[in-house]
């Protein structure tokens, strides 16, 4: 069954307060997964699915607005909540958090950065082998004062590096296979310091090809938006702005495929090419989205020509009708390519997650 309300029942939801307490009981079968900032919700499902599949219960410290990334996880009730509005509660009350942090078989920090060093020292964290760190940039691995405290083993990423280990948070819930619309979906995010001109000239050309499709644009900036494109496109793009995660994945599984816009010119986006991941990769892997995807970053991405678009940006208004073109039998079978991709990857962060814990 796939569930996309952020109204959905957890069984085990408490404030944060309650760990604290003392009232909460915590066996040596469970994990602790902190997420420190208001984002990276769209990995939370991930991580705690690896670590239950180890034989793990899983406590999550994360604020509201991820509540909603489980809406379709499985299994839910092997999962405790506990919820938070500002991390100054962890911060102000340390000693106590140290204190429930050694009754934890494992504890994961979901995101790393400079911010949050002195969390991880008030809270010991650095000096104990049962913690985790997810490195989303890593070049952070490399300048962050406590990189000489952790073993390798310690460090992961979404992606295979020179440093850490690979652990790919691509699990939402089980996901049924769904076929390609009658009218063709495009799902982009709007991103900070990204480019959307080439996109806006393709969509004009298919457009005046009167070739039928449809852009959903979320995202938690206004870098591209509705003031962007010319009045002649408004019926085509759809811009859902700060939606909720469960809108979020909705509006994935409804579409066809994902624009992934990482763009070779760009300074920033080079670095999406080796020390860093985009997040629209774990959303293409976990709902079996193909991409839309620039040559130069594809292979990063195991992204090919039976799993996905592959375009030159000379060239991406061909590929876009391309994608639009293709019959539901291809795009049957492009999915499958992608399902057997999805698996290769979940199967070797599995198993590195178990590589981690049988080394204690």
């Amino acid at each position: 069954m796939i569930i996309f309300n952020s109204q959905f029942n957890i069984p085990f939801k408490y404030n944060i307060n309650a760990l604290l307490s003392n009232k909460i009981t915590i066996n040596n079968n469970y994990v602790l997964i902190i997420e420190p900032f208001n984002f990276h919700y769209e990995c939370t499902s991930g991580f705690a699915k690896y670590f239950i599949n180890c034989g793990y219960n899983v406590d999550i410290i994360m604020q509201p607005m991820g509540i909603s990334s489980l809406c379709n996880f499985q299994p839910i009730n092997k999962v405790r909540l506990f919820i938070y509005e500002k991390i100054n509660v962890i911060i102000k009350n340390d000693e106590k958090f140290k204190f429930v942090l050694k009754n934890y078989s494992y504890i994961l920090i979901e995101t790393v950065q400079p911010i949050i060093y002195n969390l991880c020292m008030k809270l010991n964290l650095l000096n104990i082998n049962n913690s985790f760190f997810v490195f989303h940039h890593i070049d952070y691995a490399y300048s962050l004062p406590f990189k000489n405290k952790l073993k390798n083993f310690q460090i992961w990423s979404l992606r295979n590096f020179t440093i850490g280990l690979e652990v790919n948070p691509n699990y939402f819930g089980y996901i049924k296979i769904k076929k390609k619309n009658l009218l063709t979906k495009f799902f982009i995010t709007s991103t900070w310091k990204r480019k959307y001109d080439f996109l806006i000239s393709a969509a004009e050309n298919i457009k005046n090809s009167n070739i039928k499709f449809e852009v959903i644009v979320v995202g938690k900036t206004y870098t591209f938006s509705k003031k962007d494109i010319p009045k002649s496109l408004n019926d085509n793009f759809h811009f859902k702005y700060r939606i909720s995660y469960s809108e979020l994945y909705e509006e994935v599984y409804n579409s066809d495929y994902i624009i992934i816009n990482l763009d070779p010119n760009n300074k920033e986006d080079l670095l999406f090419n080796n020390i860093r991941v985009t997040g629209s990769v774990l959303l293409s892997y976990g709902f079996l989205k193909p991409v839309l995807i620039n040559e130069y970053f594809a292979s990063f991405y195991h992204f090919n020509s039976c799993n996905s678009f592959i375009f030159k940006k000379s060239n991406f208004s061909q590929v876009m009708k391309n994608a639009i073109n293709l019959n539901f039998r291809n795009y049957k079978r492009m999915q499958k390519n992608l399902q057997l991709l999805s698996k290769e990857i979940f199967k070797k962060s599995l198993y590195n997650v178990k590589n981690c814990i049988e080394m204690f």
